[in-house]
């Protein structure tokens, strides 16, 4: 196994001997181990109807769903940090740290399960900040690690966050019912944890400069396209900011869809039994499974399209299985098989372009901006997450109360796909010699 340590605050160094000892893909590995049980976030749609009973807000309303929301906005800008972190002290120790503060806010929740304040300090906020300390370290390691695959590897790690919600829908529901809300907070926290350390002390980063054999980095573009970007050099670029709104916009979208799969089966038939609506919850699952595939197909067809080509057919095709949700919520159409056909079709379609972002954004921001500081630069475009989190859940919460709500829902989203689109048709790398600003120290040294 690799070696881990700290000198001259550079961590996770390796002689040659040990290189020749390491498997890239245990790093892998690592990534999935993590990510599955990060991946339990997306299977929040269980709660809402538990929550629901114990704090006294419906499912749907802003209350229950802004514990979501808050979460992910935390997990957002913790991002920030804790990518900053993993760059100076390597993705083990930060990722492990993670894994602790999730567990522990996933067992504080249980406490707080008829206090709503309570219920956001410890699911929203503890939760979110673990959340956060432990997805950019594996996203770190394997773009290093995966300089020729970066779209496929990104996407396998990430897939794991997707496959989570599943795995974790069915296993949420289990101990719910069997052992109460209370106890399945502690029971899951204890899983989360244990998941987390052990995958983290399988991250890893290879050498400065270590390349795959055979692998010949991209040549610069026009001579022009500076390698390695610091944070401050990055938020200057036009590019980051296209990545920026490209990511909020598109991420509202799966965000709205994952927060409200029961609410949108009880939506298409309000006088459907409890037994009825609770068959309609397995949709999540399938949700998670689309999710999952999308973040591996869409990475791997970057890997041959390109990134920005692989973005505009993502967000084009999101946006027609958008409007064609808008048109089948308008429609109602009758009958329980239909219902739930459509339901499912529309949710894990959603869920398939969804995913495409969590493998396309960090293989960009690599490609753009390199990979020295990419868990800080990633942590920046990362905050964008926040925001769609906040939307997707504000826009039902807004628009989903009258009776033709949710068409009113998937039309905004949709339009907000389009609008990534056509960011995306004008999106390129960041030029040195025009967008680069530089650092301060620089132009007092001119002046």
């Amino acid at each position: 196994m690799c070696y881990f340590g700290i000198a001259n605050g550079r961590t996770d160094r390796m002689d040659q001997s040990e290189m020749k000892r390491t498997n890239r893909w245990m790093v892998v590995v690592g990534a999935l181990t993590i990510q599955l049980a990060l991946g339990s976030l997306y299977a929040f749609s269980i709660l809402t109807s538990p929550l629901s009973e114990s704090l006294g807000h419906p499912a749907a309303s802003f209350q229950i769903l802004g514990i979501f929301a808050a979460a992910i906005a935390v997990f957002a800008v913790t991002v920030i940090f804790a990518g900053k972190a993993q760059d100076k002290r390597g993705p083990r120790m930060i990722a492990t740290v993670g894994g602790l503060i999730l567990g522990a806010g996933y067992m504080l929740s249980s406490f707080a399960t008829e206090n709503i304040v309570l219920l956001y300090l410890t699911f929203g906020v503890i939760g979110g900040v673990g959340l956060g300390f432990g997805y950019v370290c594996p996203l770190a390691a394997g773009v290093k690690w995966f300089p020729d695959r970066k779209g496929l590897v990104s996407g396998i790690a990430v897939a794991g966050f997707g496959a989570g919600a599943f795995i974790f829908t069915q296993v949420g529901k289990t101990l719910i019912s069997e052992t109460g809300l209370e106890n399945a907070f502690i029971y899951l926290g204890l899983i989360y944890m244990g998941m987390v350390v052990v995958g983290a002390q399988l991250l890893t980063n290879p050498p400065a400069g270590w390349m795959p054999k055979g692998f010949v980095p991209q040549a610069s573009r026009n001579g022009n396209h500076k390698v390695e970007f610091t944070q401050r050099e990055m938020i200057r670029t036009r590019s980051f900011v296209m990545l920026w709104v490209m990511f909020a916009l598109s991420g509202t979208a799966g965000l709205m869809m994952i927060s409200n799969v029961k609410n949108l089966a009880t939506y298409l038939d309000p006088s459907k039994t409890t037994m009825v609506v609770a068959e309609f919850q397995t949709i999540a699952g399938i949700l998670a499974l689309f999710n999952a595939g999308g973040r591996i197909g869409w990475g791997r067809l970057s890997d041959r399209l390109g990134r920005t080509n692989t973005l505009r057919l993502m967000f084009i095709t999101q946006a027609i299985v958008l409007f064609g949700a808008a048109g089948f919520f308008a429609l109602k159409p009758q009958g329980e098989i239909v219902h739930f056909v459509g339901l499912t079709a529309f949710a894990s379609l959603v869920g398939f372009t969804f995913g495409g972002n969590f493998a396309l954004f960090p293989s960009i921001t690599s490609d753009y901006f390199g990979t020295t500081n990419f868990g800080n630069n990633y942590g920046y475009v990362f905050t964008s997450y926040g925001l769609a989190g906040v939307l997707g859940a504000l826009i039902p919460g807004v628009l989903a109360g009258s009776q033709t709500g949710f068409v009113y829902v998937f039309v905004a989203v949709g339009i907000a796909s389009i609008i990534a689109f056509g960011i995306a048709m004008i999106t390129k790398a960041p030029s040195l010699t025009v967008e680069a600003v530089p650092a301060p120290e620089a132009e007092k040294s001119t002046g």
